[in-house]
C-alpha cells in the first residue's frame, strides 16, 4: 500500500484572479481537521498580482504551501499537470482561486467518509452561486435528493448525481502513481481542454469506484463572466459539453457507444434548441470561432456513428439558420408541412415574407396570412433565402435551377435536415 506524505493535497490553479485568491486561501486555512494537508497553487503566468499574493502565503506557511510558478502561460489543462506531478495525499480535491468554501469541516467530513467507505472514490457536495451584484442561488437543484450513490453506469443512463469543482473530493487512486501515459498523451490534442474541468474528472474516477453525494452546501462558485463556465453562453457550453465526451469516449476506449451516442446527441440537440430559441428573439447568437468548430466535429461525429434524431437533423447548419433571420425570405410551399416545418425550425414570418408555389389555382390568395406568388416571382427578389418546404424538394430544387430563379447558394432545403442517415 502507497504510503502518502499527507491525507489531503488541496490544487489551486491560478490565473489572474488577484482579487479572489486570498479569500479562497483563508477558507483551506481555515478548516477545522485532525490530518495533515498541503495546498498545491500553480500560477499559470499570472499578469495581475496573482503571483504577490501567493508568493505571501508560500512564506507565512513554508509547510502547507507548494507554490508553482510559469514563465509562460500554458493553459489550464498542463498548468494542472504540473500540480498533479506534485501532489502526495491520499485524497485530493481542487479549489478554483475564485472560489471559496464557508464550511469549516468541509475537508474533515470528506475524509471521515471516504475513510469509513473504500468502495467509495468521490465525496461531493452541493454549494452556492455567487454573482457579482451579490446574489446567490443553488448551484444543483437536486429537488428531492438529500443523499445519492453514483456509478459509472449510471452517469450514462442519466441518472447520476454529482457536483461540481469546490464540492468534490477524490480518492487519489489515479494519479497515485505518477501522471498515467494515456493521460499526457492528451497533450496537444483537441481534447486537452475537455479534460481540464469537473466531467472527465469524474468520470476517470467514476470507472474505478461509487460516488455519494449529500445535499448540503459547504461554499461558494464565482459566476462573474471569466470563469471556464461562466464565460461562455448556453449554446456554447452545450457544444463544448458534446465534444468533451466525444474525447471521454476515445479516452475509455470507444465502450458503451449507444449511451455516448445518446448523450452527445441530447447535448446537441439542446445546441440547436437554444440556437433557434434566441435567433427567434431577432438576435444571432454568440458562438466563438472555437465552438463553431466543436459544433462541426460534434456534426461530423454524429454523421459518422449513423445518429437518428427525431427532432433535429444532422447536420444543422448554423450559418443557414442565422441567415433567415437576418435576410429576406421567401417559402416554397403552402400546405400542412409548411406548418409543421415553421414550427419546428421556428422560422420567422416577418412582414415581407411571402409564399410560392406552381398550383396556378393557390396564386393570388394567402396562406399563413401573407400573400402566395408564381414562382416567377422569386426572379424579382435576387438577394432573398428561398426556403424549400415542400415532399417536392427534388422537382423544385430542380426547376429553381434550370429556369435560373435564384443561386444555389440561396437555397435552404429544410429537407436535407429531416432525412434520415442509414
Amino acid at each position: 500500500m502507497k504510503h502518502y506524505a499527507y491525507k489531503m493535497s488541496i490544487v489551486m490553479p491560478s490565473y489572474n484572479n488577484g482579487q479572489y485568491i486570498r479569500q479562497a486561501l483563508e477558507s483551506i486555512l481555515a478548516q477545522k481537521v485532525d490530518f495533515s494537508y498541503q495546498i498545491i497553487i500553480t500560477d499559470d503566468c499570472s499578469t495581475d498580482n496573482s503571483v504577490q499574493i501567493i508568493k505571501e502565503y508560500e512564506q507565512k506557511y513554508p509547510s502547507r504551501v507548494l507554490a508553482l510558478y510559469s514563465n509562460e502561460n500554458c493553459g489550464l489543462f498542463r498548468n494542472m499537470l504540473k500540480a498533479l506531478k506534485k501532489m502526495d495525499g491520499e485524497y485530493f480535491c481542487v479549489l478554483d482561486p475564485d472560489d471559496y468554501w464557508t464550511d469549516e469541516a468541509r475537508l474533515q467530513k470528506a475524509v471521515d467518509f471516504l475513510d469509513s467507505n473504500p468502495d467509495y472514490v468521490i465525496y461531493a457536495t452541493n454549494v452556492y452561486k455567487i454573482y457579482n451584484d451579490g446574489s446567490t442561488e443553488i448551484y444543483h437543484k437536486y429537488q428531492n435528493v438529500e443523499a445519492c450513490t453514483s456509478t459509472y453506469k449510471d452517469y450514462l443512463k442519466g441518472k447520476s448525481v454529482l457536483s461540481n469543482t469546490p464540492a468534490s473530493t477524490y480518492r487519489n487512486i489515479y494519479f497515485s502513481e505518477g501522471i498515467p501515459q494515456e493521460y499526457l498523451d492528451l497533450i496537444g490534442t483537441p481534447f486537452e481542454d475537455s479534460f481540464r474541468a469537473d466531467t472527465a474528472r469524474n468520470l476517470i474516477h467514476l470507472k474505478r469506484g461509487k460516488a455519494y453525494f449529500i445535499n448540503e452546501n459547504i461554499g461558494y462558485a464565482r459566476h462573474h463572466g471569466n470563469g471556464l463556465a461562466s464565460g461562455r453562453t448556453v449554446c456554447e457550453r452545450y457544444i463544448m459539453s458534446a465534444f468533451g465526451h466525444i474525447g471521454l469516449f476515445e479516452f475509455f476506449g470507444r465502450e458503451n457507444e449507444g449511451d455516448y451516442i445518446r448523450i452527445i446527441s441530447d447535448l446537441y440537440t439542446r445546441t440547436v434548441n437554444r440556437y433557434l430559441h434566441i435567433l427567434l428573439t431577432g438576435e444571432v447568437p454568440q458562438f466563438s470561432e472555437k465552438c463553431r468548430k466543436y459544433f462541426a466535429k460534434v456534426t461530423e461525429w454524429l454523421q459518422a456513428h449513423k445518429m437518428r434524431e427525431a427532432h433535429i437533423r444532422i447536420p444543422f447548419s448554423l450559418q443557414k439558420f442565422s441567415q433567415m433571420v437576418s435576410e429576406k425570405i421567401i417559402i416554397w410551399g403552402t400546405g400542412f408541412e409548411v406548418i409543421r416545418i415553421v414550427e419546428r425550425y421556428h422560422i420567422p414570418i416577418s412582414a415581407t415574407v411571402y409564399f410560392v408555389d406552381n398550383d396556378e389555382q393557390k396564386q393570388g390568395k394567402e396562406f399563413m396570412g401573407k400573400p402566395i406568388e408564381h414562382p416567377k416571382k422569386i426572379l424579382e427578389e435576387k438577394e432573398a433565402l428561398v426556403i424549400i418546404a415542400s415532399s417536392y424538394y427534388e422537382e423544385i430544387i430542380r426547376q429553381i435551377i434550370d429556369q435560373g430563379l435564384c443561386a444555389k447558394e440561396r437555397i435552404i432545403n429544410i429537407y436535407d435536415y429531416e432525412k434520415n442517415w442509414v
